[in-house]
């Protein structure tokens, strides 16, 4: 697929865009500020080869846990129901609770401090400390979850020109990436995330495909495979090969067509 963007600042939003960079960066800074403030622990003649591993392999667990604890409490406290903040602290505090024995564990394992650990509950609060933090950055920067909201935030107009009333803009949707705007070409599952390509570029957002085809619901567009939704105007052609259908987008993107959906393209004339 072919993406041309003449901004010279493309590749900076493509980083800002990508869900796994931001998560990388955060990873590998929050282990080198842990580092940094062992000095004093380094200085006293802890192993600064241990610490690093230490802080290295606990944040990166962290991470990875905090990311399936906190998508566990939104689906069972339901995020619809509670304000991003109460979602946060109860990731935070029930986070805490399987890591504070593996964070003693990799303790007594790669540092193995000459004064001991310290008692259960006092490593407990630190790692509920340690965990807010790591929610808020989570939350706020990586996902960019409404922490004083809902999942359901209300709709803010879409200040690009208004296309025509049954063509899908960014602005319809609940949830949409930032900074991104104009005329919807198609949606795209990326594991739990949605990418949304349009006129004027694509970037990701956490948003369902179900809950998106909603927003979507009157504008001249079908979802055509459990992991596509398609503009209507954004189709080229469609092809049959070997029994299996797809289309051919504007931009030359190939989008397979699930044999389920094939029905309701064919009730609306698509092919």
């Amino acid at each position: 697929m072919n993406r041309t963007d003449p901004s010279p600042r493309s590749a900076a939003q493509r980083i800002l865009d990508s869900v796994s960079l931001r998560y990388l960066i955060a990873i590998l800074s929050t282990a080198a500020f842990m580092v940094w403030q062992a000095g004093d622990a380094v200085r006293a003649g802890e192993d600064l080869r241990g610490l690093m591993l230490f802080w290295t392999a606990s944040v990166t667990l962290g991470w990875l846990q905090m990311i399936l604890i906190a998508r566990g409490v939104r689906a069972s406290f339901g995020a619809g129901n509670w304000p991003g903040w109460a979602l946060l602290l109860a990731s935070a505090f029930l986070g805490a609770v399987p890591l504070t024995f593996q964070v003693r564990w990799l303790m007594e394992t790669i540092v193995a401090p000459d004064a001991g650990l310290p008692a259960p509950w006092a490593t407990y609060l630190n790692v509920v400390v340690i965990n807010t933090v790591f929610s808020v950055i989570q939350y706020v920067l990586i996902e960019r979850w409404p922490v004083l909201g809902t999942e359901q935030p209300d709709v803010v107009p879409d200040a690009s020109p208004d296309p025509g009333p049954t063509l899908p803009t960014v602005g319809m949707l609940r949830r949409r990436p930032d900074g991104l705007t104009g005329v919807i070409r198609y949606l795209q599952m990326e594991d739990h995330y949605l990418r949304v390509h349009t006129d004027s570029g694509d970037g990701l957002v956490l948003h369902r495909m179900s809950d998106a085809v909603e927003d979507l619901a009157g504008c001249e567009g079908l979802q055509v495979h459990r992991s596509w939704w398609v503009s209507r105007a954004a189709v080229a052609e469609t092809l049959l090969e070997n029994r299996k259908r797809s289309l051919v987008a504007t931009d030359g993107t190939v989008i397979p067509v699930g044999r389920s959906f094939e029905k309701s393209l064919r009730a609306a004339g698509w092919f």
